[in-house]
């Protein structure tokens, strides 16, 4: 049984935990004199006494530091399992983010991001904050939590769902950081996007796939074969396998007497020309680790006014468990510019309206379709295969002159700038939530 009430708890030196709930609500509902309340990984044996107050807020007044030190809760649900004498209060949900200093986080690049899902979760019923990096490693009960118009760091209970926004691949691979995920599912709080996702094990997790593989370019693993994949396509890009934002990423094109190369990581020079293949060679291993990178086949996509385009697609796990489309973008990369990421100048547009300059209305409507349903149904097979949880995927996806969509990339920390801003909460904010109230609901179920 489910009810949304206010939530608010106060520290005293007696010991004891009475948890006071207005008479209308304890009338109504399976309160019990002695319960366990639960907040997110949480619990405190407390005993349950009519309040004075007429007002739809349950009131707790503790000795336990933790509990005490909660933030006023406005609007959150609060679930009753008569059973087993449980009060749950949630959803709790935590965003694990590198490490920051208040100071610094109204500058954070994910700041419009963090304030809409503290708006959106305490609107929906649910308590939002974000873990810093110290704390998840060091198992510490600290958090930041929007109060008086700011954020701060308080001691908070446990989550019941970590979002791991953590940016930094060698801080994923560190003992301390395996150890916390160790941990936090030995807890029972669920991390998704437990880790970053590589270009070759993406490529690997769908190369096997009958359906998705003609969707994907050639491709190979290091430079061995380089020189055989320039006789055979004449283009071919080489991309770093952990790169992101469009960055260390070659476009290289073979010509009749020399090799260009568009780059736009390691020098500043753009494009580059080799009169013979070893001298580009030589170029790419003076820069790059060959078993970092791959090789793939450069395939046709349609431009606008002349500038690479693609599409991102956001996909998200749902309450049912399955993968949905929440948002698409049509991305056009700026003029000086050979790949359409946002971080590299790209613009974006609805991908409806870019489509229709190519093809008819009913035409664009199947592209887009196709596209829709190429993500889904390789974010359901990664999802299935990697090792790890997943439930948020930015997938980028190119279509050659039929309409055909082949797959770019899929990213599991998909930037939180590729939207179309208006002054709604944005979808990928929505998913969140939903996402993690089913899970909460699964669990005190």
């Amino acid at each position: 049984m489910k009810i949304k009430c206010s939530f608010s708890s106060q520290k005293h030196q007696h010991d004891h935990h009475h948890l006071y709930i207005p008479k209308q609500m304890m009338n109504r509902y399976p309160f019990q004199r002695n319960m366990t309340l639960k907040c997110g990984n949480s619990s405190l044996n407390v005993i349950c006494r009519e309040a004075t107050s007429d007002s739809l807020q349950i009131m707790l007044e503790t000795s336990d530091s933790l509990f005490s030190s909660m933030p006023n809760l406005e609007n959150i649900w609060i679930s009753i399992d008569s059973r087993h004498s449980i009060i749950h209060i949630g959803p709790v949900v935590a965003l694990l983010i590198n490490q920051f200093s208040l100071n610094t986080l109204h500058s954070h690049s994910l700041k419009d991001y963090f304030t809409e899902c503290q708006t959106w979760f305490q609107r929906k019923g649910g308590f939002f904050y974000l873990i810093p990096l110290s704390s998840f490693v060091g198992d510490l009960p600290e958090g930041v939590v929007f109060l008086d118009q700011d954020w701060e760091l308080k001691t908070l209970p446990a989550p019941h769902v970590i979002y791991n926004r953590c940016h930094s691949r060698k801080v994923e691979r560190t003992p301390s950081f395996e150890k916390a995920l160790t941990q936090s599912e030995e807890r029972n709080i669920h991390v998704f996007n437990s880790g970053f996702l590589s270009k070759d094990e993406v490529y690997n997790a769908l190369k096997d796939s009958p359906s998705l593989v003609q969707h994907i370019p050639k491709t190979v693993q290091g430079f061995d074969s380089l020189e055989e994949m320039l006789s055979l396509y004449k283009d071919v890009f080489v991309k770093g396998i952990n790169g992101s934002k469009g960055r260390y990423i070659m476009r290289i094109q073979k010509r009749e007497n020399e090799f260009i190369m568009y780059q736009n990581s390691f020098t500043s020079q753009s494009p580059l020309s080799f009169s013979t293949y070893s001298s580009l060679y030589k170029q790419i291993r003076s820069w790059c680790n060959p078993s970092s990178y791959l090789v793939q086949e450069t395939i046709p996509f349609l431009t606008v006014e002349g500038q690479p385009l693609d599409f991102r697609f956001l996909c998200h796990l749902n309450g049912k468990g399955n993968w949905e489309i929440v948002s698409s973008v049509a991305r056009i990369a700026s003029r000086d510019q050979f790949v359409a990421n946002v971080d590299q100048g790209g613009r974006i547009a609805k991908p409806l309206a870019i489509l229709q300059t190519v093809f008819s209305p009913k035409e664009s409507i199947r592209v887009l379709n196709d596209m829709k349903k190429l993500c889904t149904s390789s974010a359901r097979l990664l999802s299935d295969t990697v090792e790890g949880h997943y439930a948020e995927l930015g997938i980028d996806v190119g279509i050659d002159e039929s309409g055909k969509p082949w797959l770019i990339e899929v990213n599991s920390k998909p930037s939180k700038r590729t939207y179309l801003e208006n002054d709604r909460i944005r979808p990928s904010v929505k998913a969140l939530y939903e996402y993690s109230f089913s899970k909460w609901m699964n669990k005190e179920d």
